[in-house]
């Protein structure tokens, strides 16, 4: 039991850097015109216009952090980490139709939905089985990390229709390019079993085939 206690604060307390929460330490408003802030609004834009909604529903703020990042909070509000809006254009369309597409196909939601049904189903067994409550609390973040994960592979999905709309010609390679250079910013994840994104290389793979770099050289005359 003592062992099972210490996973259940393990996973607590990585849940502060894998899950952050709605509203992200250091979150402010920035300048319009502070650098990325206008990519940001743009991408923003065109990714709604692009998934048939109305871009005046959303709306954005910043947080300082030196990892690349975005947040998807109720009420249509994205947050979007200070390193994010200083990558390149492209990347910033990529990351933010991602953010978007989260939003897009009710992924936050469908999280609330499994959580208390796993929830529910431990408290039902803990009354026949005094205990099986506690092992709720390990058993439930891991099976929501687990269904997050495949949530990310369903928003990459969802993220190239977004950018084929936003104006891209190549929208698989533009991704897969952002993807690569969050990365390369944010390193692998320390704990695989706890990561709420899948392995860069298992989104890579689901991207494929890229487009032809001929078709993109033509795509930029």
């Amino acid at each position: 039991m003592r062992a099972l206690a210490g996973l259940v604060v393990s996973l607590t307390l990585s849940a502060c850097a894998a899950l952050p929460p709605s509203f992200p330490d250091g979150a402010y408003y920035p300048a319009p015109g502070s650098p990325g802030t206008a990519s940001i609004a743009s991408a923003l834009r065109r990714a709604a216009l692009a998934a048939g909604d109305d871009p005046a529903r959303f709306s954005f703020a910043r947080f300082e952090s030196a990892e690349v990042a975005a947040v998807n909070a109720p009420d249509g509000v994205f947050y979007f980490s200070d390193a994010l809006a200083g990558l390149p254009p492209a990347a910033v369309d990529a990351l933010v139709a991602h953010a978007f597409a989260h939003e897009a196909l009710g992924h936050a939601d469908q999280r609330r939905a499994l959580s208390l049904s796993v929830s529910f189903g431990f408290t039902a067994l803990g009354i026949a089985v005094p205990g099986l409550g506690l092992v709720d609390l390990v058993a439930n973040p891991l099976i929501v990390r687990a269904f997050t994960r495949e949530q990310h592979l369903a928003a990459d999905r969802k993220a190239v229709e977004l950018l084929q709309g936003m104006g891209h010609a190549s929208p698989r390679r533009v991704l897969a390019t952002a993807l690569q250079v969050a990365h390369r910013v944010n390193g692998p994840a320390r704990w695989p079993l706890l990561a709420v994104e899948p392995g860069l290389e298992r989104r890579l793979l689901a991207l494929e085939p890229l487009e032809p770099l001929a078709d993109v050289a033509r795509a930029r005359r």
